[in-house]
């Protein structure tokens, strides 16, 4: 199994955004400060489906290989 871990390249975009959150913040940008929120839960929320999607796809695929595995290991085709 992989290990879930956070590439540099994502730590360093996570860094940047969390920078640029603090200067609308700290230069009082409500604007903007509400603009980056709105993307920021657009993104979650796509990203949230993408991980449903592609855990259901996951077990779909599993549940496939479990019953071609069985279906060959006992000698039946169906």
């Amino acid at each position: 199994m992989n290990h879930l871990e956070q590439p540099l390249e994502y730590q360093l975009r996570q860094e940047a955004r969390q920078r640029e959150l603090l200067d609308l913040y700290e230069n009082q940008d409500w604007e903007g400060l509400l603009s980056a929120a709105e993307l920021l839960n657009t993104a979650l929320s796509q990203q949230l489906t993408i991980n449903r999607w592609l855990a259901l796809e996951a077990a779909d695929n599993l549940a496939e290989a479990y019953e071609a595995h069985r279906r060959a290991s006992h000698g039946t085709s169906q």
